[in-house]
Parts: structure tokens; sequence; C-alpha cells
């Protein structure tokens, strides 16, 4: 007696400990599917309907990408109609959906949605880079993105038509979208202009987008040069002009090119220059040098091209002078400086003293310029103690030497 009412014991506690069982017989809950449409167009109505019997209604789980959702059922008999809301409807692409009901799983599927197919297109267009350069090598993308009203990409393989206008040139090319874009290579030709762009589909246009092509690099070109007169006064201008500088194709080059005009002499200097083109030549304007010289001048465009050379000469502009000394000889005066005319030479011309030992050791240069024809030293007593001295003048490469005792 006690052996059986232990076992009905044990019995009771196994079944109470037990994990529930999920049953699956054919008395639960059913659900059948009863649209079988599965291909749609984006802002077409879709609706999902199940044919059964709950007390509680099932869940419809909605997944795409642009989201999750989960849908309640209108009830009509035994007619379940679960109606997707318009973000879902509007946008192309496959969507998933799970029907639901008391944690179980009974039945999933897929939906196909579709661009709308619609005429008028709303077209984005993408071009760069918007500077490329004549003679066929460089080249401009085109970049395009049509869509339907509802902003999803048009299907694959959706024809387009690319113009472009180029001086009096217009030319069409069909392109086929891949993954909603289409593009294409638009190479420069070998003359320089503006380029027009345009994507169309049926009876949609994008916008109109610009292109620049510009001169090649320039080839070797030409100088010149102008000037009042040959005379190395330090007063007048010369210019040097370039001819009109062109690339290889006959393109003129761009407007702001950099010109350098570099100039040597014998004296081992050399000067600069620069100018910027207008309608493809450039000016380049130096003072005259301040005594004779002879100058050779070369243009270039860097890492593009270079001129000529031209040899200028220059004369002298002054042929003498005088020089008087006063105060025990520390105070130098240069008078009667005049130009090639008779003329006084301009202000500003340089005028150096150099001052030698009685050995011939250089001691010191003074530098003044002229003014009024004329100009002026003072030896300083501080620095130069009495004795003797030679003293040399040198004004516009003409050199006037004496030894000269300093009292």
């Amino acid at each position: 007696m006690k052996r059986g009412i232990y076992i009905a014991f044990l019995i009771l506690i196994w079944y109470g400990c037990a994990p529930e069982v999920v049953r699956t017989s054919s008395e639960e809950n059913q659900f059948a599917l009863v649209s079988s449409k599965t291909s749609y167009v984006a802002g077409e109505s879709i609706q999902i309907q199940f044919q059964g019997n709950s007390a509680s209604p099932p869940q419809l789980w909605l997944n795409s990408a642009f989201g999750s959702s989960v849908l309640q059922p209108d009830l009509k008999e035994s007619l379940l109609t679960f109606t997707l809301p318009k973000f879902f409807t509007q946008k192309s692409g496959e969507c998933s959906w799970t029907l639901v009901h008391d944690q179980k799983v009974y039945a999933e599927g897929k939906l196909s949605i579709g661009p709308h197919p619609i005429k008028k297109a709303r077209i984005a267009s993408y071009l760069g880079p918007r500077s490329i350069t004549a003679g066929g090598d460089d080249f401009t993308m085109l970049v395009t993105v049509p869509t339907d009203h509802f902003d999803n990409p048009l299907a694959d393989s959706t024809r387009l038509t690319i113009k472009k206008q180029f001086t009096s040139t217009l030319e069409e090319t069909p392109i086929r979208l891949k993954n909603g874009i289409g593009w294409t290579n638009l190479h420069s030709s070998q003359k320089s202009g503006r380029l027009l762009i345009s994507a169309s589909f049926d009876a949609s246009t994008s916008k109109e987008l610009t292109a620049i092509v510009h001169p090649a690099k320039a080839v070797d070109f030409n100088i010149t040069y102008a000037r009042n007169h040959a005379y190395a006064d330090g007063n007048q201008v010369i210019t040097f002009t370039t001819g009109r500088i062109k690339d290889e194709f006959g393109n003129t080059v761009s407007d702001g090119t950099l010109v350098n005009f570099l100039i040597t002499d014998p004296y081992g200097m050399i000067l600069q220059t620069t100018g910027t083109t207008i309608n493809g030549s450039a000016e380049g304007k130096l003072l005259h040098p301040d005594k004779p010289s002879t100058w050779s001048v070369t243009a270039y465009i860097t890492g593009a091209a270079q001129s000529n050379s031209i040899s200028l000469d220059f004369e002298p502009a002054l042929n003498d002078f005088k020089v008087s000394y006063s105060g025990g000889g520390r105070t130098l005066t240069l008078s009667e400086l005049h130009s090639f005319m008779g003329q006084l030479v301009p202000d500003g011309i340089p005028i150096s003293l150099e001052i030698h030992n009685s050995a011939g050791a250089l001691l010191e240069t003074l530098r003044t310029t002229s003014r009024l024809g004329s100009a002026q030293f003072k030896i300083s007593e501080d620095f130069y103690p009495k004795g003797s001295y030679q003293l040399t003048v040198d004004v516009a490469g003409i050199r006037k030497t004496k030894k000269v005792t300093l009292q």
C-alpha cells in the first residue's frame, strides 16, 4: 500500500515540473494564404489576405530595406486582410513578410515592388571634373540617376540618351542603367571651348551641365622688345612682348598664363620680370641698366615652353663728368653729369666711391645717387686719418681714379 502511494506521488511531481507541450494537432489555428500576387509597382495598393479563425488575431511582420513594421488585420468573417502602409508600397525593392500568432510562425513570403512605370522621370546628374584639357586624352564623367516620382531608381537596362554640344556639333549617345545608375566618359576634342551636356529619358531631361575644355600645354614661342633708345640711362623702360602663344593643336593658351622673362648680363646678374597672357600674348617691363651692358633675354612658361633668345646692347648715356676736391681733399663734388642729349642725367643714377690705402687695398665703398646733375661725398676724419689714399669714382660705368692726400 505504501509503495503504491509513493509511485502515485512521483507521477504527480513529474507532470507538474515537465515543460508545456505546444500542440500541433489539426485542431489548432490554421491560416491559409488567399492572395497570390507577389509583384507590384510603387504606389500600388498592396493587401495580403489569409483565411482562418482565431480567438485572437495574428500579426504580420514586415521587413524591407526601408524599415520594419508590425500590422494588425482587418477581420471580416474568416477573412484576414493586412494592408501595407504607403511608406512600404511607395518604395521599390524586396519586402518580406511573416505571419505570427501566439509566438508561432504560420506563413512566410516575399513581395517584389518595382519602380512606377511613368514617362516623366526625375533625373539627377553629376559632372566632373568641370575643367579638362584639349587633345582627346582627358575626359569628364557624367553620372546620372533617374527616378520615378516616389524617388525610386528606374529599372536596370533602362535606356537614356546623353547629348553633348561642342562648338557647332551636337552628338547623342545612348547608355543603359546598371544598378540604378548610368554613366559615361566624355573625352575632350583637339579644340578648346565650352562643352554642354544633358541627359534625357523619354519626355524627361536633366539640367544643362557645363565643362570647360582648356588648351593643352603651350609650345615654344617668340619674343620681341621695344624701347625708346639704346642708352643705359637707368631711367627708360624696355618692354618685352611674346607672340601669340598656342598649344600643339593651335589653341590660344588660357588668359592668365604666367610668362617669366629672364635676363642675364656680362656682370653675372640675373634679372627677371613677369607677365600674364591676354589673348595669348604677355608683356614684361624693366628699366634700362645704369651702365653699358649687353642683355640676353629668354622667356619661359614653367614646365611647358620657352622662347627664342634675344640680345640687346646698351650704349653709355654719360660720356664724361667733373670731379673737384675741397676741404683738404675730404669733400668730393661730382658735376656736369650730362646725358646723351646734353641734358642732366635723371635723378637717382647710382654713384660709388672706392677708397684704397696707399698700398692699393680696398678699405670701403661709399655710395650715393645723382640729384640735379651732381653728387657729393664726404670722407670722415674719424675713420680716415691724414695720409695718402687712392680714390676711384664710378658713374654709369665711367671710372676716374686719383691719388689724394687727405688733410
